[in-house]
């Protein structure tokens, strides 16, 4: 990765002018914590905004906004990126996205001419974001994973089909250079699996040429679908430095997501400390060689959490953490100069601060989503009941998505930005309300994968 040029970078950043973060996804909920966090902290942000109503570049404390193209254009934005870096050297580049993460880490020669570069190994990518070798690594670090299988091609899904235990989800491979956002699809029947199957593979094939680390990127796995109960989608956060001595983390559950089966979380609580998840995250970590901060998702499966997901990345969530003492975007970025001083006594402060319980919700998506559910009958009046009574009851904890009341107008912005998709994509919401006959109110516990 061109370590000489990044350690001569990161000195750069250290002795001129301190340090300056710059930072992509611009309405993602975790780019905005970190831009007011990492200025509360002294560092520099910019943001690299594709689009109007990116919250994070609307913020007061963003130092510069740069235009440039989506991430899902990734030539064009790279390019982008390197200009931005060969007109201001040094600045930290901390993925924001799995889109952004790949591409850091593919380009990190080129990049590294030009920024503090702080990424892994292209071998760990792959194996963080391919959802068969990220199963492999957690089953070589001793955790559980969910059974899945992994056909070649709708011969083999038809050979699988009368042996499966339904219900099966089809799930993305990798959610690099996807042209959707979905999480997949469950198929309750062998027949639905194989229609549902070739549905995904036709129209995942169109940008199958632009993933170059994995020839079959648009062939999704399968994979036995759990439906969460009351404990809901155990998430540990946290961070590891690199040398893999250096490791905090928090836990926290997802209870409420935007779409069925699967989806986005809107909602999250905080939870006690899990030791035993933390030692097996940990271990992950190192058995992938990864460094920096992550999210690593967990189902309970047969009396075992099973590993679902690992985010190599920030993520929306990211102010709760941030709230709960675990500064995850400052200590990334004294990890990225190479300030082990400061990093240590930072950590160590981490380790012992976990003293809030609070939760983490979008209060306007929340609101907008409840609204929903209830025109089309998809869920009932007690469950709706029950949101309204959370919100009310955690007023006073609440970490919002982009709600600061010394920093406005993200709140207003990202607004804006929920009711524009919500147009857009009314015409599909409401083709697939009317294929829908019959009302089944949904769980007050969303299910996910």
């Amino acid at each position: 990765m061109a370590t000489q040029s990044i350690l001569k970078i990161s000195m750069v950043c250290i002795s001129n002018r301190g340090l300056s973060v710059l930072l992509a996804s611009a309405s993602f909920g975790g780019t905005i914590a970190a831009v007011r966090h990492l200025v509360r902290n002294d560092i520099d942000v910019g943001v690299l905004s594709s689009q109007r109503l990116d919250a994070a570049a609307w913020s007061r404390h963003t130092a510069r906004v740069y235009s440039a193209p989506p991430e899902s254009k990734s030539q064009a934005f790279l390019e982008r990126l390197a200009a931005i870096g060969a007109a201001d050297h040094g600045k930290i580049l901390l993925p924001t996205s799995d889109e952004t993460a790949w591409m850091y880490t593919e380009n990190a020669e080129l990049l590294a001419r030009h920024f503090c570069m702080y990424q892994p190994s292209t071998a760990t990518l792959q194996r963080i974001l391919e959802k068969n070798f990220l199963a492999d690594a957690a089953i070589n670090a001793g955790l559980t994973v969910l059974p899945s299988w992994d056909p070649r091609n709708i011969d083999d899904v038809a050979k699988l089909a009368p042996i499966l235990p339904y219900p099966i989800l089809i799930k993305p491979r990798t959610h690099v250079h996807r042209l959707r956002h979905d999480k997949g699809i469950v198929a309750y029947s062998s027949s639905e699996l194989l229609s549902k199957y070739q549905l995904f593979v036709d129209r995942e094939r169109v940008r199958a040429a632009d993933t170059p680390f994995l020839a079959d990127a648009h062939l999704p796995i399968l994979q036995q679908f759990v439906r969460v109960g009351s404990e809901g989608v155990h998430s540990v956060t946290g961070f590891i430095d690199r040398t893999g001595e250096l490791f905090v983390t928090r836990s926290a559950t997802k209870v409420l997501q935007r779409s069925q089966p699967m989806g986005v979380g809107l909602c999250f609580e905080s939870l006690p400390p899990a030791p035993a998840l933390s030692d097996a995250v940990r271990r992950l970590c190192r058995e992938l060689e990864y460094f920096g901060i992550f999210e690593v998702e967990f189902v309970l499966f047969d009396g075992r959490w099973a590993v679902i997901d690992f985010n190599p990345r920030l993520f929306n969530q990211i102010g709760m953490d941030i709230r709960r003492g675990m500064p995850l975007p400052f200590l990334a970025c004294l990890d990225a100069v190479g300030d082990t001083t400061s990093l240590r006594e930072a950590v160590g402060k981490a380790q012992v601060q976990d003293n809030e319980r609070i939760v983490f919700c979008d209060s306007f998506a929340l609101r907008a989503f409840l609204l929903a559910q209830t025109i089309t009958r998809r869920m009932s009046h007690k469950d709706r009941g029950h949101w309204r009574a959370w919100l009310e009851k955690h007023a006073a904890d609440a970490v919002d998505y982009a709600a600061d009341g010394s920093d406005p107008i993200p709140r207003i912005i990202h607004s804006l930005s929920q009711i524009h998709m919500g147009i857009k994509a009314l015409p599909r919401f409401m083709r697939l309300s009317a294929l829908d006959s019959a009302w089944t109110p949904q769980p007050v516990i969303q299910e996910s994968s």
